[in-house]
């Protein structure tokens, strides 16, 4: 009775969320950069996926700043990679504007996939107040390269 609960909590929340995306995507005329600067929000997975997300972040211009990265918080080969990344790119533009924040990981290796959905909504309200406070115009997952435009 209890996984049933959860999964109707879920369910609910992700109605509102898709709801909230509708509203967003139909009141604003998503144009980047109609206000200067775009502000990213990448969401770095570990590993390949990391690297992938940064080769897509290589190939945008100098108006994509800030960045922020999220991480998981016992990622430290992504933190590396990213630092490495905004140095390079800092060297070739004025200074480098990221910051690098870091939420619970999701999963664990190994992890079963039942105590999985517990972490997995703990990490998920853990970065929603990030989110809210930094108020992003481009969110990118580091997964298939995907992106949301939020304005």
């Amino acid at each position: 009775m209890d996984f049933q609960l959860l999964v109707l909590t879920f369910c609910v929340l992700l109605v509102v969320l898709l709801a909230r995306l509708l509203i967003i995507l139909r009141t604003r005329d998503c144009k980047p950069g109609r206000k200067g600067f775009v502000s990213v929000l990448a969401v770095a997975g570990s590993g390949g996926h990391t690297t992938e997300l940064l080769r897509l972040l290589g190939s945008l211009s100098s108006s994509y700043t800030p960045r922020y990265y999220v991480i998981a918080d016992t990622d430290k080969m992504s933190e590396d990679k990213i630092t490495t990344f905004e140095s390079t790119k800092g060297k070739k533009t004025s200074e480098a504007q990221f910051t690098i924040h870091r939420i619970p990981r999701s999963r664990e290796v190994l992890q079963s996939w039942s105590s999985s959905v517990l972490t997995t909504l703990y990490s998920f309200f853990y970065s929603l107040p990030l989110v809210f406070r930094l108020k992003p115009d481009l969110v990118s997952a580091s997964n298939q390269g995907k992106w949301l435009w939020l304005q």
